[in-house]
């Protein structure tokens, strides 16, 4: 950027300022304290920036020459080929108003409004305001090493760009870090939900077999209790069926008998009168028979012999009989003995799932009390081991009766119902267990979901914080490369330019990290820090430096020549230094082409020629030059 013509009106020490330059060479402002010889620089920068180095920005409007209202401001200036006209208007009440245009065609602005004009600019330079005061400009202060810091170094080695980078990822870490901590908060928290539901591993499982196993014992109680009632009718009624077939049974033996003996005795008769009729015995029968059966005679012996037969076939039928009566008594009395067989069953039930205050102990013999318990509920006696096998042996025998089995079963039946109301109820609390449980488990479960689902947004928070920081590690090795290079060229650029403004006394700078600068002495063949140096050496390696940063500066960013503003560069110096300063300004090379230098006055004779000449009069209020 080079400046071409300054217009501008109540402006800090001017009611009117007119200067118009060469857009090559040295230009020489000279004058008095107070006579106006910074305000120019300072205009220069009100203009592009619409901010001074030496006003605050929130105190802007004292820009505004004393005692008038508002003040104007128009700069034209070159880039490469391109011709630019800036300007700025700013009153008292703080409106700032801006507009930018290219110079030949000035009512159709590239850019209007304060924000709009900075970003063109920015775009057309390629440098803000903390670039150009670290670098182009010098304002009248102390030439001091620039702040290592500071976002124009920063922005001249390039590191700038990486550094918000680095802001950026560390807010972000900062952001995942506190989430991170949120969702560990979060975690322990569910975690310490999970663990107060008191899942027990197994205890579930067990639950289920417990109620499948009491299930079944309930199951085997109720069918004994219906075999039990089913066997005690069998029992009553088979009784009564033994009964009646004993008293069967006994009426046909009986017969059996008088039919056998009649059998026996009307076959002895048929025998004798047939085969013994020559006997005397066989003639007394037929005497008598003759006698007491009319019309008796021998040819009615054939049917005493059918007779015979007739009562032995009976006999034989009654001998079946009694057979068939033994078998059916038989068949009876082990049915009715099958009782006993289930009784035996019930004697075998598991009871040890059901509490032992509970159940009654078995009955002593002739024990018909019931035990007190408590608060518990009276439980029915069961009745004794020994009854049991009274009954059983009864029963096997066919001698029990049906007094003795129902009231060993009744008494039975009423323990058994007991065990199964007590089965009943433990499957009762085990399904409420169980139901509990369940809940517990799938509340478990639900919150198992939120774990792996909070652990895997850890997992994720992590894995993004671990990405960031290798992002970091990765900037800040790309930061110190550039820093590492940036200090080397501008040790460079220093070690070319630093002999022209010390007569060759000093060649080499070492530049730490922080800036800190050290310089070679060749006399002493060693490096010195600058406090070891007088203050006017100084001053030549500080402004060595401030133009070799600006050289850096236009190498990276800045499109074409250069204009830069130097404000009391030689404060301190001697005539010798100013003249060797003057010398190698006038020989920075075609990339810094136009040297705005202020001083009280300048050293005669000294062989440097000046493109234009800025004399302030301290009691003079405008300024008009021309190139």
């Amino acid at each position: 950027m080079i400046i071409n013509k300054i217009r501008a009106k109540n402006v800090l020490k001017y009611a009117e300022l007119t200067i118009d330059v060469a857009e090559r060479g040295l230009i020489a402002i000279s004058g008095h304290n107070e006579s106006g010889k910074s305000s120019i620089g300072e205009t220069v920068c009100f203009a592009l920036f619409g901010r001074t180095f030496s006003i605050p920005p929130e105190e802007i409007s004292k820009v505004v020459r004393w005692g008038e209202n508002h003040c104007a401001v128009t700069l034209e200036f070159s880039v490469e080929e391109s011709h630019y006209v800036l300007s700025r208007f700013l009153d008292r009440d703080g409106n700032h108003s801006a507009k930018l245009a290219m110079a030949d065609d000035p009512e159709s602005p590239v850019a209007r409004g304060v924000r709009s004009v900075g970003d063109a600019l920015f775009a057309i330079l390629g440098f803000e305001y903390q670039e150009f005061v670290e670098s182009f400009y010098l304002a009248q202060r102390e030439i001091t090493t620039p702040h290592p810091h500071s976002q124009a170094i920063k922005i001249m080695a390039g590191v700038a760009p990486f550094e918000q980078v680095v802001r950026g990822l560390n807010n972000e870490i900062a952001e995942r870090v506190e989430l991170l901590g949120e969702l560990n908060a979060e975690w322990d928290s569910v975690d310490g939900d999970v663990k107060a539901l008191g899942i027990r591993e197994g205890h579930m499982p067990r639950l289920e077999d417990q109620r499948h196993q009491t299930s079944r014992q309930l199951d085997h109680v109720n069918v004994l209790v219906e075999d039990i009632d089913r066997g005690l009718d069998v029992c009553t009624n088979n009784t009564s069926a033994v009964y009646s077939a004993q008293g069967s049974k006994g009426r046909a033996r009986f017969l059996r008998f008088i039919v056998f003996l009649l059998a026996v005795s009307a076959g002895g008769l048929w025998a004798l009168l047939t085969y013994g009729a020559g006997l005397e015995e066989a003639a007394t029968v037929r005497e008598m028979l003759a006698k007491n059966i009319p019309q008796w005679d021998d040819s009615r012996i054939l049917w005493i012999g059918y007779l015979a037969a007739a009562l032995g076939v009976l006999f034989l039928l009654l001998w079946i009989r009694v057979a068939g009566l033994r078998r059916r008594i038989a068949a009876l009395q082990d049915e009715s003995s099958q009782l006993g067989v289930v009784l035996g069953q019930a004697r075998e039930i598991d009871i040890e799932d059901i509490d032992d205050s509970d159940v009654a102990p078995e009955a002593a013999p002739g024990d018909e009390e019931v035990a007190d318990h408590g608060d518990t509920e009276q439980v029915p006696p069961r009745p004794a081991y020994a009854e049991y096998e009274a009954l059983r042996n009864m029963l096997d025998r066919g001698e029990a009766t049906t007094r003795m089995a129902r009231d060993y079963s009744e008494r039975e039946l009423a323990w058994l119902g007991y065990v199964a109301e007590r089965l009943d109820a433990q499957i009762v609390d085990l399904d409420e267990e169980i139901d509990q449980e369940q809940a517990r488990l799938q509340e478990a479960i639900d919150l198992s979901e939120v774990l792996n689902g909070l652990t895997d947004k850890k997992e994720e928070v992590e894995e993004r914080i671990m990405d960031r920081r290798r992002g970091l590690e990765l900037l800040e090795g790309a930061i110190a490369h550039l820093s590492n290079n940036f200090n080397r060229d501008v040790k460079d650029l220093v070690g070319r330019m630093l002999p022209l403004f010390t007569d060759g006394r000093y060649e080499h700078l070492q530049i730490d990290d922080g800036l800190k600068v050290r310089v070679f002495s060749n006399d002493k063949r060693d490096f010195m820090d600058l406090e070891e140096v007088s203050s006017g050496t100084q001053r030549q390696i500080m402004l060595a430096l401030r133009l070799a940063l600006s050289k850096k500066l236009l190498s990276r960013t800045v499109k074409g020549m250069q204009f830069a503003f130097l404000d009391e560069p030689f404060a301190f110096f001697d005539q010798e230094r100013t003249r060797k300063a003057l010398h190698a300004l006038a020989d920075l090379g075609d990339d810094i082409s136009q040297v705005w230098i202020v001083a009280q006055d300048f050293p005669d004779n000294c062989n440097v020629r000046f493109d234009t000449k800025i004399y302030c009069d301290r009691t003079s209020d405008t300024l008009n030059v021309s190139g």
